[in-house]
């Protein structure tokens, strides 16, 4: 399988995390994006452009990261890091969206600051995202015990956007104020999928 992806992307951490924890990494062969025109779309795979996707060995092309990351969980026999009762799927995948929309924040706040010619950014738009980055942040401290102590999938996501704030606004630490999430965050952090997949410096 053919999985498109880039080490800073955190949308293709969460699907690798993912692989590493169900034990099926080795099947996948890593393919770098084209980013000779990142306004045209990175990753010719992918109709919208975008990364991470997944080719598999009958060349169906699948995706986004969450899409990836059910099809890798489903091909393993290990414990699944999707619930299969309904109440219980519904609160780890609300709880997904919650993460992955924040994530989505902080990446598009990332790329209008940095990647967009200057007088097409918007300091309104900027600070929109900010504030649905804090607020989910805040979230997030509130429900704690709703993901404390859990390997699913609904945890990767928190890591890996918490990850992401790491790499990208360390500046702005967003453990001011998040006590609790702060500490979780260590030790999910500490696991072996997370460490091999840190984001590297630069």
């Amino acid at each position: 399988m053919k999985f498109c992806s880039s080490p800073t992307s955190p949308f293709a951490r969460k699907a690798m995390v993912t692989a590493l924890e169900k034990g099926v990494d080795n099947q996948l062969e890593m393919v770098s994006p084209d980013l000779t025109d990142v306004f045209k779309g990175i990753n010719p795979s992918n109709p919208l452009g975008k990364i991470p996707s997944l080719e598999l060995d009958d060349g169906t092309v699948i995706f986004d990261s969450i899409v990836i990351a059910e099809y890798l969980d489903s091909i393993s026999d290990s414990p699944s890091l999707f619930p299969s009762e309904p109440a219980a799927r519904a609160k780890t995948m609300t709880l997904h969206a919650l993460a992955n929309g924040m994530t989505d924040a902080a990446f598009t706040r990332r790329w209008g600051s940095t990647m967009l010619p200057e007088d097409e950014r918007s300091p309104s738009w900027n600070a929109r995202l900010k504030l649905a980055i804090d607020k989910s942040l805040d979230q997030l401290e509130a429900q704690i015990d709703d993901f404390a102590g859990k390997v699913d999938i609904a945890a990767i996501a928190i890591g890996c956007a918490l990850g992401y704030l790491d790499f990208r606004f360390a500046e702005e630490n967003w453990r001011d104020g998040h006590s609790k999430l702060a500490a979780w965050y260590e030790e999910f952090a500490a696991r072996p999928s997370m460490k091999a997949t840190v984001p590297p410096e630069g």
